[in-house]
Parts: structure tokens; sequence; C-alpha cells
């Protein structure tokens, strides 16, 4: 019996060495391809124009610590909306801060 446990200890030996040996013997994997080289960004588009002369802007400034709104026509003051225009202007229209309101 002792024979027997022997030599199936060889060959299971012989068994994983050659197993071994086929595993290790095997050709390296190819190499991956090389790594292309990104293009170049396109160029940005040219800045996009205006549609309008910015002197044609209204400039509206609401003072949240009074409630006005000062407005602002092609840079120059136009007046002042306080809340207390009268109800027929809708929209309402700007004044100086030196005219007196109605008092609504």
């Amino acid at each position: 019996m002792y024979s027997i446990r022997k030599s199936a200890r060889i060959s299971w030996m012989v068994l994983l060495i050659g197993a071994a040996g086929i595993g290790c013997s095997a050709p390296p994997p190819e190499a991956p391809p090389p790594a292309t080289i990104p293009a170049a960004a396109p160029p940005p588009p040219p800045p996009v124009e205006a549609a309008h002369n910015p002197d044609q802007d209204w400039n509206i400034f609401p003072d949240p610590t009074t409630g006005t709104i000062d407005i602002y026509h092609k840079g120059e003051y136009v007046g002042v909306i306080t809340g207390n225009e009268p109800v027929e202007q809708d929209p309402p229209l700007p004044h100086k801060p030196d005219q007196p309101d109605d008092g609504r």
C-alpha cells in the first residue's frame, strides 16, 4: 500500500510540474496598440455681437432698503419708481425723486 501512495504522489507531482511548465512557457500576450494622439481642440467661435447698441439699454437698480427703484436710460438718470405711483400707470412711469407723490 505504501508503494501505491508513493506512486500516486509522484504522478501528482509530475502532473503539477508539467502543468506549471506549460502555463509558464506560454507566449506573453500581445502588446496593446499605441495610444492615439488627441487632436487639437477646434478654435473658439467668434464672439457674438450684441444685437443692439448698449446706449439703448434701460438699467434698473432696486434699493431693498428704501423700496425704490432707480431707472437709467442711455446712461442718464431718468427717475425713480417708489411704489406710490397712480394705479392708472401700468407699468408705472419713473419720475424725479423731488416730484411729490399723490399720497397713495
